[in-house]
């Protein structure tokens, strides 16, 4: 057996053991060996990746005295009487994502994923006059993110993507409609952050509601989430857009004043959204944008190894931005940059149970609970990778 099939099978084979255990401790990760192959191999190697943390991730975060499809999932914690508590939303939208990504391609049953999808309704709950997710279910103080629901938009439509079922399509219109409410004209336009505390209007809860809205115009043809999605994109560039670097500021208080950090998955998020925009207009004004930013990006957090120097659950954006310029142009380099920053999570960001930590530099540390969102993160950018090799 090859040295990486061995790996592979040491990895398979660990698996159970975590699963019984727990993602609770975090455990050293061995020296492993790089891949290489063609673009088929590679698209069946990536799947495969896909699977494991998938099935692994299903198994291991299910919360325990529920059913096997149950689908909701729980924070990791070693304390046994806290092992009930389910995950935030934000980990269960990535979670949705990987699931309706591994179904678009038959990695993941589809089965799954309309279990889990229907397990997010313990999340939704309506108030001043519209429904939409909340950070965790049952009934709290009310505490809904505009981002949140994006992301799980974006989920929904993913699964309608792959699945072509309308119920799929109908929730994404549904949380879309919460999304638009966090819109008014104070700062001169731009979706707040929080409901409940109105006190920013951020890259990431602008940027994926841009490219929600340019999925729902694909899948309905509704000219009005076009220019919904035309609207976003003038303000997000005209307040957050750092025109000196090509990378995006975080966000712009309700004074005026600019958040100047700048994370990887808000300049990915635009470089989909010109993307799309470039596929619904056919005009090459989008495409050069999108080029200008994934340059941008690169330079600012890819090591010439691969390695994304930022959190995970903003680096699967990145990995899709790249793949989505690769479907706009064809030039190989943006697939061969997305599989070389895949190989170096493979190869260097796991520990011998398959666990990954937050970063795509190095696995957990030992004894470091793994979180639900750094799982799906590095599954559903394994899948989409695949999808893009097949």
């Amino acid at each position: 057996m090859p040295a990486l099939g061995w790996v592979r099978a040491v990895r398979c084979w660990t698996m159970l053991a975590v699963v019984l255990a727990g993602p609770g401790a975090a455990q050293a990760a061995p020296p492993r060996q790089a891949g290489s192959g063609n673009s088929s191999a590679a698209a069946v190697r990536f799947a495969s990746l896909g699977q494991v943390v998938l099935h692994q991730t299903l198994r291991a975060y299910r919360i325990p005295g529920r059913p096997w499809l149950s689908g909701l999932l729980r924070h990791p914690c070693r304390r046994p009487q806290a092992r009930r508590h389910p995950a935030f939303v934000w980990a269960q939208g990535i979670t949705l994502i990987m699931l309706a990504d591994g179904a678009r391609d038959r990695h993941a049953d589809a089965s799954l994923l309309k279990s889990f999808s229907g397990q997010l309704a313990s999340y939704w709950r309506v108030a001043h006059g519209v429904g939409g997710y909340d950070v965790l279910p049952g009934n709290p103080p009310l505490d809904r993110y505009y981002d949140d629901n994006e992301w799980v938009a974006w989920g929904f439509l993913n699964a309608y993507r792959a699945t072509h079922n309308p119920i799929y399509l109908r929730q994404a219109v549904r949380t879309f409609r919460f999304i638009l409410s966090g819109e008014n004209g104070q700062l001169g336009g731009g979706i707040f952050w929080h409901e409940q505390a109105r006190k920013s209007k951020n890259a990431c809860s602008n940027g994926p509601a841009i490219i929600d809205a340019l999925k729902l115009y694909k899948a309905t043809g509704r000219p009005a989430y076009l220019t919904e999605a035309r609207r976003l994109y003038a303000w997000v560039n005209g307040h957050l857009l750092d025109r000196h670097d090509h990378l995006y500021f975080d966000h712009i208080n309700v004074h005026g004043k600019i958040g100047r950090t700048k994370w990887s998955y808000n300049t990915a998020a635009m470089i989909i959204a010109n993307c799309l925009l470039y596929r619904v207009s056919h005009r090459g004004v989008y495409l050069s944008r999108a080029r200008t930013l994934a340059a941008a990006a690169r330079q600012r957090w890819v090591t010439a190894h691969g390695a994304i120097h930022n959190p995970g659950p903003f680096d699967w954006v990145l990995i899709n931005a790249f793949i989505n310029i690769y479907r706009c142009d064809h030039h190989k380099k943006w697939l061969t940059l997305a599989t070389r920053s895949m190989d170096y999570v493979d190869h260097h960001c796991a520990n011998v149970c398959g666990w990954y930590g937050g970063g795509w530099v190095r696995p957990p540390r030992p004894g470091q609970p793994v979180q639900l969102l750094w799982q799906a993160s590095v599954g559903e950018a394994y899948f989409s990778l695949a999808y893009a090799l097949r």
